[in-house]
């Protein structure tokens, strides 16, 4: 059975991704939980006892973020974001958290932005990168938010009216879709990750290898560097057209990011045989 949580989503088994204030205020206006984003995927790098730059905030800028779906969100929900003016662009990276005690699956992020005259200056959607992976029917893969794991978004290049300063609040959805009988499969190991820093290039080096026990190709990475509470700072991407047969690598290089945090973490994507699970 496939359960939506909005209208107008459609599920498309094309690309497959894997992870690797004190207080500030939540999305819905209470205190933020000390455990933050990090550690619900155990995939995260960071190291939550100090931190170089005393980065210890879970929201930036501190603006109410509102979930519109409220309970019917499955259990997600955003524990962590980053609004920011880039050289690209203004970008906004998200970490959100499944609370639930079922996975989520093929979920997506859609943000909405208001002034502080309560007018929408515009909206972005954006996926939500999850470590689990499913079977469902015996040869469809799924991509999922299992309980109690940490997803992550990136929306870059937002609309150039998005003035961070006029902004009053801002408000979210969480499209996605709840699944019966799906099995959790293992997808892809990120190893050997190293970063690079000269000048003013920041980026990551490591390997990527398949887990799953079919070929896949075009594998892609994306890399979020956080501070020491899990909050994402930007993303590094990475790509190739090669063909990766079960257990084979691939040794990527990523694109630069501004910050490379205290830790970060990966999800990496790649390209099955077409298969389309509709509605």
């Amino acid at each position: 059975m496939i359960k939506s949580f909005t209208t107008g989503f459609r599920l498309t088994l094309l690309v497959v991704p894997l992870a690797c204030s004190r207080t500030n205020r939540d999305n819905s206006g209470s205190q933020a939980g000390t455990g933050g984003a990090k550690g619900g995927d155990g995939s995260s790098s960071a190291d939550a006892r100090s931190g170089g730059d005393g980065d210890d905030l879970f929201f930036v800028p501190d603006l109410p973020n509102t979930n519109l779906d409220g309970d019917r969100a499955g259990g997600l929900k955003l524990v962590a974001f980053t609004l920011v003016r880039e050289a690209k662009g203004t970008s906004l990276y998200a970490a959100v958290k499944n609370g639930g005690d079922t996975p989520v699956c093929e979920a997506g992020m859609t943000t909405y932005f208001v002034d502080k005259t309560d007018l929408i200056v515009t909206s972005a959607g954006s996926v939500l990168q999850s470590k689990q992976f499913y079977r469902l029917d015996g040869d469809v893969i799924v991509r999922c938010i299992a309980p109690g794991q940490i997803a992550m978004s990136a929306a870059t290049d937002l609309p150039s009216d998005i003035v961070i300063e006029r902004l009053g609040y801002l408000q979210h959805r969480f499209p996605a879709f709840m699944l019966d009988g799906i099995v959790p499969v293992e997808a892809f190991d990120v190893s050997e990750v190293q970063t690079i820093a000269g000048g003013d290039s920041k980026r990551y080096t490591g390997k990527l290898i398949n887990r799953f026990d079919k070929t896949v190709t075009d594998p892609s990475l994306a890399i979020f560097p956080m501070n020491r509470v899990g909050r994402p700072l930007g993303v590094a991407t990475s790509k190739t057209t090669t063909e990766l047969p079960p257990g084979s690598s691939w040794s990527f290089e990523s694109t630069d990011v501004a910050d490379l945090g205290v830790g970060y973490v990966a999800y990496a994507t790649a390209r099955f045989p077409s298969k389309t699970i509709a509605r």
